[in-house]
């Protein structure tokens, strides 16, 4: 009886454990430039601190240094959702540029347990986005 107790509250503590982590597979990665970039994850909680990310970005403020977690490692990365947290995406700077990213994803709604690929396809220029009013 005590195992089957023991098997149930396993589940459990994987379920909740597991439900607060997504998977980036960072396929940019993979390219023989990849020395040259930094990346990072752009958290957002609400439609309005997306716009208000948007609009800070094109505008060449400074980005909110908690709204960021930077990517230590390329390939497949294990991603834990901070609290709260409903969309992001993924910023990449040149290791000679400035402060601020010189391509950027769309922002993409957190699916708790998904496998997110990441992909050049996927990169937006900032200077394009700014121009295009998005």
């Amino acid at each position: 009886m005590n195992k089957v107790v023991l098997f149930f509250f396993s589940l459990l503590f994987a379920s909740v454990v597991f439900a607060h982590s997504f998977v980036l597979n960072n396929q940019v990665a993979n390219s023989p430039d990849n020395n040259k970039f930094r990346f990072a994850i752009q958290w957002a909680s609400s439609d309005k601190e997306v716009k208000e990310y948007n609009t800070r970005i094109k505008q060449g403020e400074k980005l909110n240094p908690r709204s960021l977690q930077i990517l230590a490692r390329v390939g497949k990365i294990k991603v834990a959702i901070p609290k709260n947290m409903e969309y992001f995406r993924v910023l990449v700077w040149s290791k000679d540029k400035g402060k601020q990213p010189d391509l950027l994803t769309n922002w993409v709604d957190i699916i708790p347990n998904k496998t997110y690929t990441f992909n050049e396809d996927q990169l937006t220029s900032l200077a394009l986005m700014s121009s295009m009013g998005c």
